[in-house]
Parts: C-alpha cells; structure tokens; sequence
C-alpha cells in the first residue's frame, strides 16, 4: 500500500498535455516537478488564508428602527440613538411639586382664619385705647403678617421660575445614555434649586433690608420711630423719637436691628415671654430674628388662648419639618431655604425616551470568522487560486532555468591558449 501511494506520490503529474499523451523524458519530469511545487504551494497558500481568515475580526453596523424602552435597556452601550425631538421641553419629562413648610399653609397666617382674626382684633382694640405697643397683644398681628407675606413672596418667586425652567428646552440630537442623563439633569436642577431661585430671592430680600436700614425709613407701625408732639399750636412742630429697645440699651436712631423679646401681657398685669418671639424697629428684622417655638408648642398657645379668651388652636407638628431643633432654628435660615421641606423632584428616563422618539438605532459589532466563513473564503479563491497557479509555476520554472543557464555561461572559464 505504501509502495502504490509513493508510486502515485512520485507519477503524479497534473501539467500534462492531453495532445501529447507520450512527452520525451525530461518534459515528464519537469511537469512532475511542476506538480509537487504545485501541490505545496496550493497547501501553504490554502492554510496561511485560513489561518489569517480565523485570526481576523469583521465588522458588522446593526441597525434597530423605532426601539422601545425595553430593546433600548438591552442594546451596547455604544448604540448612537437619534432623536426625533431635537428640542424637548423639561415640563414633559421632569415633574417638580415643592413641599412648603407648614407655616405657610397653616391656619396661623390665613388672613381669613381665626388666628389672624384674633389678632387683629386684639391690635384693633390696642390702638383703640391707646395701650402698650410692645406686647403680644399689640405686634403679633404684625408678626404674623410678615411671615405670611414672606411666604407669599417665596411661592410666587418658587412658581414663576419653576415655569420659566420647565418651559425651556433640552437640545438632544442623539439619545442621552441613562447614567449620563441622571447627571446632567441633576446637576441642571441643583443649580436651578439651590443657586439661581435663592440668590434671585435673597438678593431681593437683602435690597429691601438695605433701603430700610440705609435711608431710615419709619415704620407704618410707628415700631422704629413715633411722633411727639412739643405742644398744641396751629403751625406747632412735630418730633420723631427713635425706640429704644432691649432695655434702652438699643436706639432705633443708631441701629435698625434693635430688638427684645416679646411678652404676653396676661389679665394680672405681668407679663409673660412669649417663647422664640421677637419685637424691634423693623417688624420684617423681628420676624427674621424669631422662631416658631411657640406654634409648635400646645402649651405655648394655651397660655395665649387662655389670656386672650380665646379659642383653643392645634400646635403644628415637630415630626413634618426638617428645621431643626424649633427653638433655636430661626426665621431667617427658613426663609434662606425658601421654606421648602422636599423639593420633590422627578425625573423618569421613561419619559425622556418618549419625548426624544428615537427613530433609528444602530451599533457595530466585532467578530471573529467561524469555521464556515473560513470555508465559504478558501471555496470562493481555490479555483482562481488553482488557475493561478498553474500559470505561473511553468512560467517561473522557464524563468529559472534560462536565469541558470546564462549565468553558467557568464562563469565559465575562458580558455585563452
């Protein structure tokens, strides 16, 4: 067996000439040379493309028209999605409702609620007969006033530019990957939130602080100045006296931020401090300068319906607010953070994927050739190779031997006897 395959191996000729079925000798030999160049350069050639066909990768783009959410999730992170909606409106993806302090929906600073409406009739009857002005009495109204105006302030400032922001846009040409929309948004309405409405707000507030304290203004409430009269006369002269406070050791004249304590004037004729409420030149400084110990304490407004004969009021609840402790947290730093308990923001991805639309999404993908596409490469060439092949090693063993031949006639010695 062996003997009959090297026989083969050896007589194996696939250059012969069908129109010369018996060549001379050396003809035959060469096209058996022929043959086995032929034979191992077809192997080597064959396996170095399959070889290379293997090792290579190939490059495909995939393309994914309308995607839901869901296909969306479970594409490459590298899919470029573009958006239909080049210019998406924040109103249709970001939902803001602001939680308010309760203050500033309680029944404390309603202008129509019984608070309010005692109040005012305890500084109706104040004025009427002329009596202390820097008792409860007298300011709280005022007080309160202030506080409620303040909130009013800050819900109209907080609305109107919370509008402004979800009426403006986002520019999205390509879909925003998830992590990377959570950033941008976040850090968009932290500016919005914390920066931009609070310095609007504040430096509003601190304009109107200046005026007063700059141009000495006088209270409407006579707190800061108040009239005296030297005596009666028809062209007689009027004086302003500057309040003092804090045991005269504050003159309204040299400081508009003189203040003390207010006190509740019980039926005995003392008087009570008021727990967290202040009085002084200004009543928005006084207001900015106390806290709402006392509205959070039931035994507190007791004492003050009870004095007042009253209608007894439900303390607000300690556990729904996020200043503090109460009797230290003042106004001031309430109002600083524009008496917002929670933002309460939300922004879905899910909503952002509708209002972009992405049309179309596509990815590459880098593979390596499998055993199929090796084969289907090495068919699609044999023949071509085959061809090839057999043109060019008759030609190159032609080339060859006349290269040998001249240079063998280039060597040969000379014979010059």
């Amino acid at each position: 067996m062996r003997r009959k395959v090297r026989e083969v191996v050896i007589t194996l000729n696939m250059f012969g000439n069908v129109d010369k079925p018996n060549p001379p000798e050396e003809e035959l030999r060469a096209q058996r040379k022929w043959t086995r160049v032929y034979i191992v350069a077809l192997i080597v050639v064959l396996t170095s493309i399959a070889f290379f066909t293997l090792i290579s990768s190939q490059t495909k783009t995939i393309i994914v028209k309308k995607p839901t959410l869901d296909v969306y999730e479970n594409l490459p992170k590298s899919t470029d999605c573009s958006c239909t909606n080049l210019s998406i409106p924040y109103k249709t993806f970001v939902d803001l409702n602001p939680l308010f302090h309760d203050v500033c929906t309680s029944q404390f600073i309603d202008p129509y609620g019984k608070w309010m409406r005692l109040l005012s009739d305890l500084y109706t009857n104040q004025t009427n007969y002329k009596r202390r002005l820097r008792t409860f009495q007298s300011m709280a109204m005022i007080h309160f006033q202030a506080i409620q105006v303040m909130c009013e302030i800050v819900n109209k400032t907080i609305n109107n530019e919370l509008t402004l922001f979800l009426d403006s846009t986002l520019v999205s040409v390509e879909m925003i990957k998830f992590d990377r929309f959570e950033k941008k948004i976040n850090a968009t309405l932290s500016n919005l939130l914390h920066d931009i409405i609070p310095s609007n707000l504040l430096h509003s507030l601190q304009l109107i602080r200046s005026m007063y304290s700059g141009n000495g203004l006088i209270s409407a409430f006579s707190t800061n100045w108040y009239p005296v009269i030297s005596q009666e006369a028809p062209n007689g002269d009027i004086y302003m006296q500057a309040r003092e406070y804090n045991l005269s050791s504050c003159n309204c004249a040299t400081s508009p931020t003189c203040m003390e304590p207010m006190s509740l004037e019980l039926s005995s004729g003392q008087n009570w401090i008021v727990p967290g409420m202040m009085i002084g030149c200004l009543p928005l400084e006084s207001m900015l300068q106390s806290t709402l110990e006392c509205i959070y304490d039931q035994n507190c407004l007791n004492r003050i319906n009870q004095t007042v004969s009253a209608e007894s009021l439900l303390a607000l609840s300690t556990s729904r607010t996020r200043f503090q402790p109460i009797n230290t947290t003042k106004l001031e730093s309430i109002v600083a953070e524009l008496f917002i308990e929670d933002w309460s923001v939300k922004f879905p991805y899910e909503k952002y994927f509708n209002s972009c639309q992405p049309e179309t999404c596509s990815y590459t993908l880098s593979t390596r050739f499998n055993i199929r596409d090796c084969v289907n490469t090495i068919l699609t060439i044999y023949s071509g190779l085959c061809i090839l092949l057999q043109l060019i090693i008759p030609i190159g063993f032609k080339l060859g031997q006349k290269f040998l031949r001249w240079r063998n006639r280039q060597t040969r010695p000379i014979n010059i006897s």
